[in-house]
């Protein structure tokens, strides 16, 4: 059930009706951006909704039966539209965002407005230089997802956060990282890059990189696939959005391969979120044990 306050009820109750949709996105960062089914832009408690960007509502689907919910828009942008842009897409902004639909007279927007759905957003795209959202995920998809852990071989947690938790670690990766600053570029500047003045022992593989300036600059954790401690040299396991140049400065550290060795090495193993030393019957299962085996080893081991 919807609450709807009384006078937009009564209005919606009309024969003829001077309702629009508002999309609002929340990012992590709490910086907040809209866009309007209406022809024009409308501003609604604070916030300025663009009627420039495009929005289809028109897939929006919901039941009792808590399926998945779901929703398209699709931003339409420029230079000289502000929102959000191209680059802030690539370079991450939207990751962990949350949307909000909300249904308003903009003819009068005292009445106040009815929530028709609110969610993450899922998958980010760019489409002919253009951002594409093709999917909003209402919080009711959160009802119908497992709750709870499966047996794993490897450990389930992740690594740096708080040890008191399902998927809690207890290393103090915050500690660990490392400021470095580029000083020449490989073959593939969005990949291989290297810092002549960097040296850490042990070497960071596996190991976790952020950037601190130029345009990659944000929160994301890039893998660290090869580290040379000879030359600086570091290559990522996938590229960056934009080419990385000499002076960006970024922060790296070890990170963890979820083994126990690797556990052990980190003195942690009493908070490991695994289960290493059960036993299974099979050695290509030893990533998920079969429930269906019983007993001890056959021909199988442990595997690091």
């Amino acid at each position: 059930m919807r609450r709807i306050p009384d006078a937009l009820r009564a209005h919606l109750q009309q024969p003829v009706t001077t309702t629009c949709r508002l999309l609002k996105i929340t990012l992590a960062d709490g910086r907040q951006f809209g866009m309007t089914t209406l022809d024009r832009a409308v501003t609604y408690q604070g916030v300025e909704y663009s009627a420039i960007n495009g929005i289809n509502t028109s897939i929006i689907a919901t039941d009792t039966g808590l399926s998945v919910d779901n929703a398209e828009a699709t931003a339409l942008l420029s230079s000289d539209i502000e929102g959000i842009t191209v680059e802030m897409a690539l370079a991450g902004d939207l990751d962990d965002a949350q949307w909000e639909m909300m249904l308003i007279n903009w003819a009068d927007i005292s009445m106040g407005h009815m929530v028709i759905d609110a969610g993450d957003i899922g998958e980010v795209r760019i489409v002919d230089d253009m951002v594409y959202i093709p999917e909003l995920l209402s919080f009711a998809m959160r009802l119908q997802q497992s709750i709870g852990h499966v047996w794993s071989r490897r450990c389930r947690a992740i690594f740096g956060t708080p040890a008191n938790s399902q998927t809690g670690c207890g290393v103090d990766a915050e500690s660990m990282w490392q400021a470095g600053e580029v000083t020449g570029i490989g073959d593939e500047p969005q990949r291989v890059f290297a810092d002549s003045g960097l040296s850490m022992d042990p070497e960071p593989v596996p190991g976790r990189l952020r950037w601190l300036t130029g345009p990659n600059t944000s929160n994301r954790l890039y893998q660290v696939e090869a580290y040379s401690a000879v030359s600086g040299t570091i290559a990522l396991l996938e590229p960056v959005p934009f080419p990385v140049a000499v002076g960006h400065t970024f922060e790296i550290r070890r990170d963890c391969n979820k083994s126990p060795s690797n556990c052990i090495g980190y003195s942690n193993l009493l908070n490991y979120k695994g289960e290493p030393f059960i036993p299974v019957g099979d050695g290509l299962e030893t990533m998920t044990p079969s429930a269906q085996v019983f007993g001890g080893l056959s021909g199988s081991a442990i595997v690091d």
